[in-house]
């Protein structure tokens, strides 16, 4: 009897402030060098770096190390370098670098159980030491905190 297949999550592997993060592959809809950007800057929130595109579609920059650990977040650490446009185009994470692209099998990733307290970490993969973001949770946090 043929045991059935593993389910994979098909990642890219970014590094942020010192942290790995792996988001699936399906939510991501591009990736910019910050250099090439121009953000406007005037009147968002400081987790918001800015944002860039057309006013009425613009997608908006955030300090991803400020949203997710802010506890450990120190600006002047910060070595942004890539933004990862996620879908929708609303929202894009900086990061401080886009690392390589894994496949995550189901079975070594061990869920998140506390969603009160990182509700957009969906789980860890301990064979890459990285957090796996739950996207549309992030994104849910985002639309929430700016409405």
């Amino acid at each position: 009897m043929s045991q059935a297949p593993v389910k994979v999550l098909n990642c890219v592997l970014l590094d942020m402030h010192g942290l790995k993060l792996a988001v699936e592959f399906e939510r991501i809809e591009g990736a910019l060098n910050m250099v090439d950007l121009s953000l406007a800057i005037g009147g968002m929130p400081d987790w918001i770096l800015g944002s860039f595109g057309e006013t009425y579609s613009s997608t908006h920059v955030v300090d991803t190390a400020l949203w997710l650990i802010p506890d450990r977040y120190k600006p002047e650490h910060s070595q942004y370098s890539e933004v990862l446009i996620l879908q929708g185009r609303k929202w894009a994470l900086a990061c401080d670098g886009l690392v390589k692209s894994i496949q995550i099998p189901m079975d070594r990733v061990n869920l998140n159980t506390d969603k009160e307290h990182r509700s957009w970490l969906y789980g860890t993969y301990m064979d890459e030491r990285c957090a796996i973001v739950d996207v549309d949770q992030l994104v849910e946090e985002f639309e929430a905190t700016i409405a």
